[in-house]
This record gives structure tokens, sequence and C-alpha cells, in this order.
């Protein structure tokens, strides 16, 4: 695994790359907030994540826990930074098994808009070598696996009743 220098939610201000993205869903901030911030074992509607993601530690997570997840092939384990039922949800990467950055933090928003939601994905990498090889199509593949993930979010959480 490589080690990740240890950010905070400052990063997301002053990291050398900064993606945004932004969709709707089709549910309350509430309930939106609870399936991001579920066990990751649960994200059957983020593309590519393996089933056997998890959170580790006593307790129920929050601020400070640890969470572990596979995606593609990579591993990624993150601490979460920020824990704001039902708006935010952020978490720094801190040992990746690919070497693709320095320093990653991502930031989810949730805000209410009409009857649903709208998320905001914040995407802050400070890249290695490998990274900056597939800098001119990261932004267009990850605002397309975005936009997925919250199709997919929307479809699960109208499928359940919790709009």
């Amino acid at each position: 695994m490589n080690k990740l220098r240890a950010e905070d939610l400052a990063f997301l201000e002053r990291a050398p790359k900064r993606w945004d993205f932004e969709e709707p869903v089709a549910a309350t901030p509430e309930a939106v907030f609870e399936a991001i911030s579920a066990d990751p074992s649960t994200w059957s509607w983020f593309p590519g994540l393996s089933k056997d993601a998890r959170y580790h530690g006593p307790g129920p997570p929050g601020v400070g826990s640890i969470r572990e997840v596979s995606m593609a092939g990579t591993t990624y384990k993150e601490t979460v930074l920020a824990w704001e039922p039902p708006t935010r949800w952020a978490y720094r990467v801190d040992e990746c098994s690919a070497p693709i950055a320095r320093a990653l933090v991502e930031d989810w928003v949730i805000q209410p808009k009409g009857e649903g939601s709208v998320v905001r994905w914040t995407f802050t990498i400070d890249p290695r070598a490998l990274f900056i090889a597939g800098l001119p199509v990261a932004g267009p593949l990850m605002g397309k696996l975005f936009a997925k993930a919250m199709r997919n979010l929307s479809e699960q959480l109208v499928a359940a009743g919790r709009t």
C-alpha cells in the first residue's frame, strides 16, 4: 500500500487538482446522506465498487472512522473527515494500492432541490505520475461515473420508497 499525506478539509481549497460535479437525486437529503454514509458494502449503486468494502472500528461510523474500499482492482483506506447529516460527508485517502496520489480528499455535499436533492462531489488530488498521465481523460470519466452513480442511487431510493 502507498501511504498518502494526511490532509484535512482545507486541502479542498489548495489541492493542485480539483474537480466538482453536481447531479440530482430524486430523494430527500436525509435519504441521500444515509445512503452515501452507509456501510460501503451497501453501495450497489456506485459502479465498480467491490462488495467487500467496510468501515473499521467499534461503534457507529462518524468523523475519524476508517473505511476500506476496492474499486477496479485498487484498494483504498480512508478516514472520514466530515459527518454532518444530512448535508455533508467527506474523507481523505490514507493508503492506496496504486501510486496515484500524494494526497486525496473527497467531499460530498447534499442540498435540497425541489422535492429531491442535488449532490455535489468534489474530488481533490495531489497527483503522482500515474494519475498525471490520465489527466486529459480523468475529469470526463469521473463526471460520467458520478452521473451514473447518482442515477443508480436515485433509482434505488425511489424503488425503496425513500423519496
